[in-house]
């Protein structure tokens, strides 16, 4: 009974509160406070998908008077729509403020709440209703039991002990006391207490802002926004917003006939992951890639602000200013000032289009239903006609097939929109499946060798063009070749007028084998540039491809050959029916029974250099015998070879030079040190005259040989400067023939 008091108290005074808080609310964009206030909807009635994930969302609907709109949100689409809401009133109306409930956290929000009631209590221990009253000391309460009501200000919540068996713990009850206006304390058995009403402006408001914070805290994916529009008479308002969506996807269905042509079915998959029905709005489906970001603009963000302590000495006086020139007024400021109260007036702009008329509900073709189950189709089965049995190749082409497309298609910008036709119906948490083209196209039944993917056998594929004006995005395409299944492919975007390969199966009926071989060209080319000798050739890369056909029809296979950077093909190659970014394409058309080799050769040009300063007999005898030069170049290069050799001997004969300069160095200073070992005797006189006399003539040697250098050096300097002139008027550029 106590508990279920407690219960019922709390929540009536946890609605009490928040009522009042939201209508506290919403007094701000309240033009009077004896405004009729009514909560209206505005359906869904467009839905825009786009491929990068993102769901254009537009409302319409009537309202009359002052208008509250509720919209309901996860917490992750709140910042999507916080970025990019666009509210219009289309009648006279004025749109009012945007509010929507606290995203600070709720530990956050407590904490500024003067108490806190835990989710459930232990033991009565401070729990329950007294844990409540405890913490509304001095509140004005009016208290009502069975027997009486008296109002007054909470002084405290008193435990009592009883020991009734002394055998168990004693029973705990709690007791309200209050002092009434007129000096009166009185006190409650709390389990006598029906109900306990907050008079206190203050204390219930507290009570709502617990309550409503404990709430959000539990539904932490719940969001509500309130958009208000003040008017009268009944007007016409739109919503309109994005959030995150799945991306929408496309299948696509190709039937080929007896000749290979394709007769080409494309369908869009939408699906509906929101908590609201699509209830027949107007749907448009958006190839490309717009730039979208997420920013957490829904959470309080707070800057850093430094804090500056107050001057002790602060002292102030008065100041006085001197008089500006001119005798006017120098120190006002022109233009007059707006009142602080000023009302800013949003102007409405142009009516948009109506909303959708309630037309016939869109039904998805195969089977008429609107969910993700389809009519199961049986590969070779007949399908029953006015006038006999009809093949399935033959059914899904004619005009009463049942199928038809329901979308057209414009650019828009660098994007592609497909608008549906009809209204689309897609309950919340389902999927649809919906035409968007379906037209005979160009094309043939082909068959695509690449060596990277298989060495032996091609695959089976078509090549396709699209004759369509729309242009057809990424997805999953499903083959059927006559009356059976045939195979499925991956179909990248494929714009109007643009063709593509398309391969869905191994061709089993051709054989292809790859031989390749490389080789060096003869050189071509002979130049001198900036004293390098460069003689160019190409190296050439030649693969060859043989085709069987081991079947009795003739076939077309198209042979996938890589593009390599700074290769390219030499003119006796086939010219290539395309090229991609990575491949050529060569068309081999092939006989019953054929067998047809084609030779795909490349080229680069290479080149050997060779620096003439360092040139030697060898590179001579090598161009010699490559007749790289004629008798004239020739000649040139023997001076080259005749000047390299005699600066190579003057740079021998320095160094010879350098060396016996550094030997009577060393003995020197050996004869130096010789003579101050000696002492004053006859034997020393002669020593030191005789290492006098040597010394003598070495100095006159180490002159000789200084001389001698500078000669050698200055013979080394004339002939590099003939050998750089040489280099440097060598001009050579010859064709070779081959």
């Amino acid at each position: 009974m106590k508990r279920t008091l407690l219960l019922i108290v709390v929540s009536l005074l946890s609605v009490n509160g928040f009522a009042q808080t939201r209508r506290a609310a919403r007094a701000v964009t309240a033009p009077t406070l004896n405004a009729k206030t009514t909560t209206q909807t505005l359906p869904i009635r467009r839905v825009i998908l786009y491929s990068n994930g993102v769901a254009y969302i537009e409302r319409r609907g009537t309202v009359t008077g002052h208008a509250e709109i509720d919209l309901s949100f996860k917490q992750s689409q709140v910042d999507d729509v916080l970025k990019s809401m666009v509210v219009l009133d289309l009648g006279q109306g004025r749109i009012g403020a945007v509010s929507y409930n606290s995203s600070a956290p709720p530990a956050a929000r407590l904490a500024d709440i003067p108490f806190s009631v835990e989710p459930g209590t232990q033991n009565e221990n401070q729990g329950g209703l007294a844990g409540v009253l405890t913490q509304l000391q001095g509140a004005h309460v009016l208290v009502a039991t069975a027997n009486r009501t008296a109002s007054g200000s909470i002084l405290t919540v008193e435990e009592r002990k009883s020991q009734i068996d002394a055998n168990k713990p004693p029973a705990i009850t709690h007791a309200l006391v209050i002092a009434s206006e007129g000096g009166e304390l009185m006190s409650f058995d709390l389990a006598d207490v029906r109900s306990v009403k907050l008079v206190d402006e203050g204390a219930r408001r507290d009570v709502g802002e617990f309550a409503n914070a404990t709430a959000s805290a539990r539904r932490r994916d719940a969001k509500t926004i309130v958009v208000t529009s003040d008017g009268s008479g009944a007007r016409e308002m739109l919503v309109s917003y994005t959030i995150a969506a799945p991306i929408w996807k496309t299948t696509y269905r190709v039937v080929l006939d007896s000749q290979g042509k394709p007769f080409f079915q494309g369908w869009a998959i939408v699906d509906n992951v929101s908590e609201e029905d699509w209830t027949s709005v107007s749907l448009a489906l958006v190839s490309g890639s717009p730039v979208s970001f997420i920013q957490p603009i829904q959470k309080p963000f707070y800057r850093y602000r430094p804090i500056v302590p107050m001057p002790d000495d602060l002292k102030l006086e008065p100041q006085s200013y001197e008089p500006g020139e001119g005798g006017g007024n120098s120190g006002g400021v022109g233009g007059a000032a707006k009142d602080k109260n000023e009302t800013v007036t949003v102007t409405n702009g142009p009516a948009a289009r109506p909303a959708p008329s309630q037309r016939q509900l869109y039904q998805l073709p195969m089977n008429g239903r609107r969910d993700n189950n389809f009519a199961n189709l049986t590969p070779g089965s007949s399908l029953g006609f006015s006038g006999g049995a009809t093949t399935l190749s033959d059914a899904i082409t004619r005009p009463d097939s049942g199928v038809e497309a329901a979308a057209t298609g414009s650019e828009v910008g660098d994007l592609f929109e497909y608008r549906i036709e009809q209204p689309v119906t897609v309950p919340r948490d389902r999927s649809a499946l919906i035409p968007i083209l379906q037209t005979r196209m160009d094309g043939e039944r082909v068959s695509i060798y690449n060596e990277a993917n298989r060495r032996d056998r091609p695959m089976g594929g078509m090549l396709l063009k699209n004759t369509s004006p729309l242009t057809l995005e990424d997805g999953a395409m499903t083959v059927i070749d006559g009356d059976a299944y045939a195979g499925e492919a991956l179909m990248e975007r494929l714009k109007p007028a643009e063709q593509r390969l398309i391969s869905f199966a191994l061709d089993l009926g051709t054989l292809v084998n790859a031989r390749a071989k490389e080789d060096r060209e003869p050189t071509f080319l002979v130049r001198v540039v900036n004293g390098v000798f460069q003689a160019h050739y190409y190296q050439t890369s030649e693969k060859t491809y043989t085709l069987v056909n081991q079947t009795d029809k003739p076939r077309v296979v198209y042979i996938e050959h890589p593009v390599h950077q700074d290769w390219e093909l030499t003119s006796n190659t086939p010219k290539p029916d395309g090229k991609s970014a990575r491949y050529y394409r060569f068309r081999v058309p092939l006989g019953p029974h054929e067998k047809i080799d084609l030779p795909v050769k490349e080229r680069r040009a290479l080149m050997d250099a060779y620096a003439l300063q360092n040139f030697s007999r060898q590179d001579l005898e090598l161009f010699i015998s490559r007749r790289y030069i004629d008798a004239t170049t020739r000649d040139l290069l023997e001076k080259i070879i005749d000047l390299k050799s005699r600066m190579a001997a003057t740079e021998a004969r320095i160094q010879v030079i350098d060396k016996e300069v550094t030997e009577i160095s060393e003995d020197q200073q050996r004869l130096r040190d010789n003579i101050k070992a000696l002492t004053a005797t006859a034997e020393a006189k002669q020593l030191i005259t005789r290492y006098v006399s040597k010394a003598d003539t070495q100095e006159t040697r180490l002159d000789q040989l200084n001389k001698e250098k500078r000669t050698a050096q200055e013979e080394r300097v004339r002939l590099q400067g003939e050998l750089e002139a040489l280099i440097r008027g060598l001009n050579i550029d010859r064709t070779l023939t081959q």
